[in-house]
This record gives C-alpha cells, structure tokens and sequence, in this order.
C-alpha cells in the first residue's frame, strides 16, 4: 500500500512538472492562479481517465475539491488565459502541440483539451 502511493506521488509530481514546463513554455504565468486552476483541471482530467472532456464539469469537481466557487475558479482562468505572452504562445506553439498557432485555441476549454492529449501522448 505504501509503495503505490509512492508511485501516485511520483506521478503526480511528473504530471505537475511536465504541465508547469510547458504553460510555462506557452507563456503563462506559473505564479496566477488561474493558471494553477487549469493545471489542477487538466490534471483532475488526466488522473479520472476523462475523455468525455466536460470543462464546465471539470470545473465544478475541482470546486468541490478545493471549497472555492465555480465562478472563481472559471473567472481565474480565464484571467489567466488572457494574460499569456502571446508572442511566447505563438514561438512555441507549433513545437509543443504539432498544430499551428490559431487564435481559435485560447480559450479554456481548448487549452485543456490540447494539455490532456499531451498529457497523454507524453506520459
């Protein structure tokens, strides 16, 4: 029992480290809390095997789990969203997700989305 919540910890950090290295790498800033709230998010995703992406879903789940409200956690990230280094976004967008850089992919959901994939194909 120990030793598998080892290994869920050691997961957890490499989760935590790849997802800070590349919205890092997207232009976030790691301190905002909203882009801790979409790290959380994405991670929540990734950890329930969550296909069936809902990100109003997710949302309300890490509400629960954090006691902080919906809107809160909703308002924040996307205050976060709209505060990346789009020029960081745009350099090293191609690099990190294979697709080109379109502004139809800031938003939220779309974030989230392409994190889990990489999360996925990643780990």
């Amino acid at each position: 029992m120990l030793e598998e919540n080892n290994k869920n910890e050691i997961n957890i950090r490499k989760i935590d480290n790849f997802l800070n290295i590349t919205l890092s790498k997207l232009g976030f800033n790691l301190a905002n809390l909203g882009t801790r709230y979409l790290r959380e998010i994405v991670k929540l995703a990734y950890l329930n095997n969550d296909y069936d992406l809902k990100y109003k879903d997710l949302c309300n789940e890490l509400s629960k789990k954090l006691n902080v409200s919906f809107k809160k956690i909703d308002s924040n990230i996307y205050s976060s969203i709209n505060s990346i280094n789009i020029t960081i976004t745009k350099n090293n967008f191609k690099d990190i997700f294979n697709i080109d850089f379109d502004y139809f992919y800031i938003s939220p959901k779309k974030f989230t989305i392409l994190l889990l994939n990489l999360l996925y194909d990643n780990l």
